[in-house]
């Protein structure tokens, strides 16, 4: 008998040993009754909690895409400038007064086809010293109209203010021949002959007036009150001249060799300049010159700004 039983005690597994529990640091559980419909249908406990966690994976970071200067750049971009080509047709031409863009008080840019100051500026240059020198202007006469002459060494730039030796302003539409005449402490001459001008217009003041001086041929066709074809040009800036340098009177001389020619080019004249330039009806007058006998590359314009 007792040989069976310690067979039997052999026979039988043991029972597991229970395993060390470990204690977890977790706030103590809320046991959950059972609801009815409840998903936790046989009262299983419901474990909840807190705990730090610090997470460690990277976030991708994009750079913000603002440029801070790019409403200037728009500004500049080429196919947007501010004063584009069709401004004009679109703002412009609803915020401009139309009567102002074309307005006779304003200066009209025309090409320059008159002398303003000196007439001739010469750069003389000698090997061995001076001890005199001398220009003399000649007319196509060949008669001399001016002669400057002084002693020393000349300078490096000599300057003629279009004046005669009467102190008299040159004629419209003359030419002259100009000459630079050195000499040395023995007398020996040196002669520089420069190219003759012919001087198709000018402006000068004189006796406290502005005067406009133009040849004949540059405004009228021929012998007769047709403006040419670039009278037009010549005529916009007289009419610049007369805004610029008005005060009270204008008053315009036409030299010619006929009083019939002189008066119709008189009528001419005044009608232009009155339709480029807003003056007081009073203070434009024109006067004909006729000289018989006048040359007619000698005949000319001439406005007297007062």
């Amino acid at each position: 008998m007792t040989l069976i039983l310690l067979t039997l005690l052999i026979t039988q597994p043991l029972a597991p040993t229970p395993a060390p529990t470990t204690k977890v640091d977790s706030p103590p559980a809320a046991v959950m009754a059972p609801k009815s419909g409840d998903q936790h249908a046989i009262g299983e406990e419901v474990i909840t909690g807190a705990a730090d966690v610090k997470i460690q994976d990277l976030k991708p970071y994009f750079a913000p895409q603002i440029d801070p200067f790019g409403p200037v750049n728009e500004l500049l971009a080429p196919e947007s400038y501010v004063l584009d080509d069709g401004l004009y047709h679109s703002v412009d031409s609803m915020t401009v007064p139309q009567h102002f863009t074309h307005s006779s008080f304003l200066r009209t840019p025309v090409e320059r086809n008159f002398i303003y100051g000196d007439m001739m500026v010469f750069l003389p240059s000698f090997e061995s010293r001076v001890s005199t020198w001398e220009l003399v202007v000649a007319n196509s006469l060949g008669e001399n109209v001016r002669r400057v002459t002084h002693k020393g060494q000349p300078p490096a730039i000599i300057t003629w203010d279009g004046k005669t030796d009467n102190g008299d302003a040159i004629a419209a539409g003359e030419v002259y021949s100009f000459t630079f005449n050195a000499y040395d402490a023995q007398g020996n001459q040196t002669r520089i002959p420069a190219q003759p001008q012919r001087i198709n217009g000018m402006v000068y003041q004189q006796d406290g007036e502005w005067v406009v001086s133009v040849a004949a041929d540059q405004i009228f066709v021929g012998d007769g009150a047709q403006l040419q074809e670039q009278a037009p040009q010549r005529l916009n800036e007289a009419a610049n001249i007369v805004k610029e340098k008005f005060k009270k009177e204008v008053v315009i001389y036409v030299y010619s060799e006929q009083e019939k020619l002189s008066a119709e080019r008189c009528r001419v004249m005044k009608s232009e300049l009155s339709s480029r330039a807003v003056l007081p009806t009073e203070a434009l007058k024109a006067a004909p010159r006729f000289v018989p006998g006048l040359q007619p590359k000698l005949s000319r314009v001439e406005i007297h700004i007062i």
